[in-house]
């Protein structure tokens, strides 16, 4: 069976748990009666374990409790074409998975019809959605996979809207902007705007994101009010792939992009001088 989102996030989440109960992989494969490969499998998502051999290593790693009962939401339908958490603690499951997969990915592309990505928001803007400093920082972490040192591809379809919410205010939205412009520039960051009043096209139906990664290949992220589902059959990826493709072509090019950019900033700019 090939590796499915879930599985790589229950090896994961096995993997660190047994290193921080200090036990090697020898060692937990002998105290759980097991041999070496077959639990190096399962960390890395190759193999998927039972829920009931999933309980006890987390019992033998010292995991007990709420953890304990929270990291089981993992180990049910681990092989399903599909993911779409329904519990709060499933949720913040996958919520940390979506962020090492995003880490581990080669190449993402979102499309984003009324809001910015978190991505690409700036530090204003992520503090005026209502988020803790804490959720803050956490999204500025996330934004190091395109501005650290070895950054990801990124490739960004955005909806003429998300430009005019002006969350933060007006000095908000043209600092915003100006970001993007600056973020704009990089060889591997691709941004463009999809005009308003084309009628109808996939990308009115709502946000998603395409993440491209060595371990698994193609997964397509389909965004809900509580929760994200994931699909990463390709049959189910290729649809959202046509997509993208098809609002691309309904975008301005990127210098067009950029030119937009610098202007509305520069409105922004003079109207907040107001």
């Amino acid at each position: 069976m090939p590796r499915t989102p879930k599985a790589v996030a229950l090896g994961r989440v096995l993997r660190r748990c047994r290193e921080a109960s200090d036990l090697s992989l020898r060692e937990a494969a002998r105290s759980l009666n097991r041999d070496v490969p077959s639990l190096s499998r399962y960390e890395n998502g190759i193999r998927i374990p039972k829920p009931e051999l999933v309980s006890r290593m987390l019992t033998a790693f010292g995991v007990d409790g709420p953890r304990h009962d929270e990291l089981m939401t993992l180990a049910y339908r681990v092989g399903d074409p599909q993911w779409l958490a329904t519990t709060d603690a499933e949720r913040r499951q996958q919520a940390e998975a979506y962020v090492e997969y995003e880490r581990a990915a080669t190449s993402i592309l979102q499309v984003s019809p009324l809001v910015l990505p978190e991505l690409l928001q700036t530090p204003t803007v992520l503090r005026s959605t209502h988020r803790t400093e804490a959720e803050v920082q956490h999204a500025l972490r996330r934004q190091q996979v395109i501005t650290g040192p070895n950054p990801i591809r990124l490739t960004a379809l955005i909806g003429m809207p998300a430009l005019h919410q002006h969350i933060g205010g007006t000095t908000a939205a043209a600092e915003q902007l100006q970001h993007l412009l600056a973020l704009s520039r990089r060889p591997h960051i691709e941004l463009r705007i999809t005009p308003s009043g084309q009628g109808w096209h996939p990308g009115l139906e709502g946000p998603f994101t395409i993440v491209d990664s060595t371990p698994i290949g193609p997964v397509a992220f389909v965004e809900t009010r509580f929760s994200t589902l994931w699909l990463h059959n390709p049959t189910d990826v290729s649809p959202y792939r046509r997509d993208a493709e098809s609002i691309r072509t309904l975008s301005l090019s990127p210098h067009d992009t950029n030119t937009f950019l610098a202007t509305t900033a520069h409105r922004f700019q003079m109207a907040g001088c107001r």
